[in-house]
């Protein structure tokens, strides 16, 4: 067979999905197949959800297909190259655009059943997030939001007052340089990902790309100043460069602060005893509050599937406040408004939860593009290393990482100029 006919065999796969060997429950249900990243921590709740909402939906079977997290999307791509896609996979994240043409758009479903999924009940950013282009193809079982996280002990022993939603950036630097001392850290630095460069781009008023995602544009004044403030925290010797700091960041309880930590750590964190923490909204940079990461873990159904309305029956599920009452429970941050006024963790810190919605109000999605993951990490992100490690100037760096993203999008897409 020759390489045309490889191809096209490949597209059509690619583009009905179909499956050769779907399995046949012995009790005549319809079967939903999950591609599932399992996490020894929700094991148990998602097994729980899963058999309640057997319980519930007699005529359904989940078809629970575990895969170990950091295998997950080799494991999912293989899948959808193969044409045989899960019914339902994870797609909220950064892979959503990629995964976007093997998507059933859900718009219709969630209109349909507007009242019952009650997309009002989400934080607005939330709900923005949820809908890519308008429309609807995924549904949310909770969020990360980018927020400052703070050792109140380490500020209390050096009798320094704890971070405000006021604060800038140099009322965080300041603040930093002070509390390093005695081998604690005043911040740290999570370098090998754009979860906090990026946002301090955003913050000084720049961006990755523009608008259209046809151009990179991280070497402008606003881009270069972002990462500017963002080597500084090394250079001027308030956050461990590279390798040096605590093994367990800010778990370690040597750490006064972190900027753009997860959500999703609230539960490691509360298991901690000595550690005393709490969250405020990110300092504001040149541009204001700006531009903190937001992204969701969400569910999405293939295209293809021969289950749709079960699938999406179960989607109205995982993403119901019964659903997000069990997330909360196992440390999750409530997606919902009205599940977390209901204060289930009110015991628990962080107390300040006023600071998750004043981060939601300025939050951003990443960009929407099927090349962000490997432009960010492949390209912009070795250079972004060399800045912090060799010390080459932000200028140099985002003029090299900007001509190498533009030269990619040119070849893929034949769009930037």
């Amino acid at each position: 067979m020759n390489r045309g006919i490889v191809g096209s065999v490949m597209a059509l796969g690619l583009l009905t999905g179909c499956s050769h060997d779907r399995p046949v429950d012995p009790q005549g249900r319809h079967t939903v197949i999950w591609l599932y990243p399992v996490d020894v921590g929700t094991k148990a709740m998602t097994e729980k959800l899963v058999a309640q909402f057997e319980m519930e939906n007699p005529d359904i079977h989940i078809d629970v297909r575990a895969v170990p997290g950091s295998q997950y999307q080799t494991k999912l791509k293989t899948l959808v190259a193969a044409g045989e896609p899960p019914d339902v996979f994870v797609c909220g994240d950064v892979f959503f655009a990629y995964l976007k043409p093997f998507l059933s758009d859900l718009t219709d479903l969630a209109r349909r059943d507007a009242k019952e999924i009650d997309l009002d009940d989400f934080y607005p950013a939330v709900q923005k997030a949820m809908q890519p282009g308008g429309h609807i193809y995924f549904m949310p079982q909770w969020f990360n939001v980018s927020l400052l996280y703070y050792n109140r002990r380490i500020f209390d022993a050096s009798h320094e007052p704890y971070p405000r939603a006021d604060w800038t950036w140099s009322d965080y630097a300041g603040a930093a340089k002070r509390l390093t001392k005695n081998g604690v850290w005043g911040s740290t630095v999570t370098t090998g990902w754009w979860g906090e460069w990026l946002t301090l781009v955003h913050g000084a008023g720049g961006d990755l790309f523009d608008p259209a995602i046809t151009h990179a544009t991280l070497d402008s004044p606003a881009g270069i100043q972002g990462l500017t403030f963002y080597r500084d925290t090394i250079k001027d010797g308030f956050a461990p460069p590279p390798g040096m700091g605590p093994a367990t960041g800010f778990a370690s309880d040597k750490v006064a602060m972190d900027y753009g930590g997860h959500v999703g750590l609230w539960a490691t964190y509360r298991q901690i005893p000595t550690l005393d923490w709490e969250i405020e909204a990110l300092p504001k940079g040149p541009s204001g509050r700006r531009g903190g990461e937001i992204s969701l873990t969400a569910l999405g159904i293939a295209k293809a599937t021969p289950e749709r309305e079960s699938a999406w029956r179960f989607l109205k599920f995982m993403s119901s406040k019964e659903s997000i009452r069990a997330h909360v429970d196992r440390g999750y941050v409530a997606i919902r408004r009205s599940v977390a006024a209901e204060h289930r963790d009110a015991n628990l810190p962080p107390r300040n939860r006023a600071a998750v919605e004043i981060a939601l109000n300025s939050a951003e999605p990443i960009p929407s593009s099927k090349d962000f993951v490997e432009i960010a990490l492949d390209l912009v992100q070795p250079e972004i290393d060399r800045m912090l490690t060799e010390d080459v100037s932000p200028a140099e760096v985002t003029k090299k990482a900007t001509e190498a993203a533009n030269a990619f999008l040119r070849a893929t897409n034949g769009a930037a100029k």
